[in-house]
């Protein structure tokens, strides 16, 4: 009774974390007792603990109801095919570890001196959930998994939480670090940081020093009074080419900064790529593993991949490939409903 009388009350509110290496993205949403809803949205630089913490608390000083949930962003998680300690030995080291068994046949995992990492920098909000990005990934393909063998990434700023799964079994599953080994993907970049400097000698090389122009020569017979206006219009000539030259050199200039954008993120493309084709390599090869041939892949994606990451992943590994969009602070809202109820 009292509870049913607290939720008429009160608001209930969701505050959800999702952490990079560079951002900390906030996703709010709260629910009014009448079924409406209000959502709130703001990035922050990871570094600012203060104004994300003034942040929270906004919000958790509307209602006494508040959840808030962190999706994990330790890169020593996994998940392994076992809810037994003893089987579990053969996939990671168990020392250390918090585990939580799903649907009594695969666990996922996390470091305990990173929960209480979390638990120090959130310790003046608490912390009420934590999720695992491969349990968000199990549960947003929850339609897929029950399926015949499949690949399933997820695919986030700091990392890509990969697992294979064939009728609701777990198979294999391995947490890939963007962060770390690439610099594969920094010598790629090279090339382009030296055409770009290729190009900005040859703009400089080609641009017009107005000081080498003698105007004198180029005026010379205009004595009478009745050319100056003729005079005027060559000046005026002048400038529009000058104007023409500095918009084309502009226009130039953009888009060698787009192409440098576009061939950034081919790099960070490859990169994931190539971390997903030795994922796979070891998901085939290790002994440990039942591994069978995988038929599909399926991408969550949560950062807005470019179309080249789908053809490396088709045209490389000769897979069928279908790339989902998620919201990922949304869908972490959406496990705490589940969880709190």
């Amino acid at each position: 009774m009292l509870s049913k009388l607290k939720n008429y009350l009160y608001n209930k509110v969701y505050i959800n974390i999702v952490q990079s290496s560079k951002d900390t993205q906030i996703y709010v949403e709260e629910i009014h007792h009448n079924g409406s809803s209000d959502n709130y949205e703001e990035v922050f630089n990871s570094s600012d603990k203060s104004d994300i913490y003034d942040y929270i608390k906004t919000f958790m000083n509307r209602s006494p109801i508040n959840y808030i949930s962190l999706l994990d962003p330790s890169l020593s998680q996994g998940a392994a095919p076992t809810c037994s300690s003893s089987e579990m030995k053969k996939y990671c080291d168990i020392g250390g570890l918090e585990h939580v068994c799903v649907d009594e046949t695969w666990v996922y995992y996390t470091s305990k001196l990173d929960l209480l990492q979390i638990q120090g920098r959130y310790k003046k909000t608490g912390i009420d959930f934590i999720f695992s990005p491969f349990y968000m990934l199990h549960k947003f393909f929850a339609d897929k998994i029950k399926e015949e063998i499949a690949l399933f990434i997820l695919v986030h700023e700091d990392y890509i939480a990969l697992s294979v799964f064939e009728n609701s079994k777990l198979l294999f599953a391995s947490l890939l670090d963007m962060q770390k080994d690439d610099e594969s993907n920094d010598e790629l970049l090279m090339d382009v940081d030296d055409d770009e400097e290729l190009i900005l000698d040859e703009i400089e090389n080609n641009s017009v020093d107005l000081e080498d122009i003698d105007v004198d020569d180029d005026l010379e017979g205009l004595d009478e009074l009745d050319d100056l206006d003729d005079l005027d219009t060559f000046d005026d000539m002048d400038d529009f080419e000058a104007d023409e030259d500095d918009e084309e050199q502009l226009s130039f200039s953009n888009k060698q900064i787009d192409d440098s954008v576009e061939q950034n993120s081919f790099g960070e493309d490859y990169h994931r790529f190539s971390l997903i084709q030795s994922a796979v390599n070891t998901f085939y090869k290790d002994s440990k593993f039942d591994s069978e041939f995988i038929q599909d892949i399926y991408v969550a994606d949560g950062i807005g991949l470019s179309t080249e990451f789908k053809k490396f992943l088709e045209e490389e590994i000769f897979l069928s490939v279908f790339i989902r969009k998620i919201d990922i602070p949304q869908e972490l809202c959406e496990l705490a409903k589940v969880e709190q109820k």
